[in-house]
């Protein structure tokens, strides 16, 4: 007659499982914090949240009472089951039943029978002298693959019929958490045309416009800005001229897009760049239109385009050349505007 697990062992180690399980399928609905020490306060928020509910807090009661009932129920068969055993047996499970459960439990995993106790458990059956016994698996064995099988169920049934565990789902609250923390980080720090200023010399500006510059607006512009699809943005002449500086010029075209060319579109009104990267875009284009050398169509560069600005021009336009064609396919950053005050 087997030992029978201890209400003291199984019913704690269940309601554990039910707690856990209860808070697999709850949604959360906090920010949760990162690192190691963030899986704990995870778990405690989560519990929390999950334990205010009414309806948690009952199945958890029904369960507890339903195990203590098991309990009983179990005490009773392991009594009649008692009676039946002879003297000797009721002896020996005594004894065992003395045991500490948990010793009993690492000892049933290494446990080696006696060769009288392996003859008696070797099966019918071998192959080329090799025999196999009938040995009873490991009751911590068990329990792992007893509590696996449980998981497995719930796993599934909470990925078919709750949002649990659904990568989409979950994508899609995260993402929609992190925008919100976006939206209102640029809300509280974003900055429009009037609070931008030129930062052509400060190389970290410089630097962070070339590297947005290079992944969004390189592709009608060029890398080194001299035109393609879009105009050269290192010459002297522009297609658009909606501000009196060229810095602001440049910012509004970003911002707005180009009132020429719908091929510019508008990617600050459209979300795809902030205040503060439009910022440094702008500053990165004044930089290269300004302290680079012009890439002239002989370099590959576009031919020019526009109408020549002298205020905006490197050297006042003295040298500049006639513009080939007024119109334009720009792309991204589009008019440039020097503001020698910036």
């Amino acid at each position: 007659m087997k030992q029978r697990t201890p209400g003291r062992v199984f019913i704690p180690i269940i309601m554990i499982s039910i707690i856990a399980i209860i808070m697999m399928v709850t949604p959360i609905g906090f920010d949760m914090s990162t690192g190691f020490f963030g899986f704990f306060t995870n778990t405690w928020n989560h519990f929390v949240e999950t334990y205010s509910s009414g309806m948690a807090i009952g199945i958890v009661v029904i369960a507890l009472i339903m195990l203590l009932i098991i309990n009983a129920i179990n005490k009773v068969v392991e009594s009649q089951k008692f009676k039946g055993l002879s003297p000797e047996q009721q002896q020996q499970y005594v004894v065992m039943s003395k045991q500490n459960y948990f010793s009993r439990l690492i000892n049933s995993g290494r446990y080696r029978q006696t060769d009288e106790e392996e003859e008696a458990i070797i099966l019918d059956h071998g192959f080329d002298g090799i025999k196999e016994l009938d040995n009873a698996l490991p009751q911590w064995w068990l329990a792992m693959f007893y509590m696996g099988i449980v998981f497995m169920v719930v796993y599934v049934l909470a990925y078919s019929f709750t949002d649990f565990a659904h990568p989409e789902i979950e994508y899609e609250e995260y993402n929609s958490k992190q925008q919100a923390l976006v939206d209102k980080w640029i809300e509280e720090n974003d900055i429009t045309i009037e609070g931008a200023k030129n930062k052509y010399l400060d190389p970290q500006a410089i630097e962070e416009g070339k590297k947005t510059f290079e992944s969004l607006c390189a592709t009608c512009h060029t890398a080194n800005g001299g035109g393609g699809i879009g105009p050269n943005l290192t010459d002297d002449f522009w297609v658009n001229k909606v501000q009196d500086s060229l810095f602001y010029n440049i910012y509004d075209i970003v911002y707005n897009g180009s009132p020429k060319n719908p091929q510019m579109r508008p990617f600050g009104k459209k979300g795809e760049l902030t205040g503060l990267a439009i910022e440094k875009v702008a500053s990165y284009v004044y930089y290269m239109n300004q302290d680079l050398p012009t890439v002239s169509a002989n370099e590959g560069g576009a031919a020019p385009q526009g109408e020549m600005i002298p205020a905006w021009a490197k050297d006042g336009g003295s040298t500049a050349p006639a513009p080939s064609a007024t119109g334009n396919t720009t792309e991204n950053a589009e008019p440039v505007k020097k503001d020698s005050a910036q």
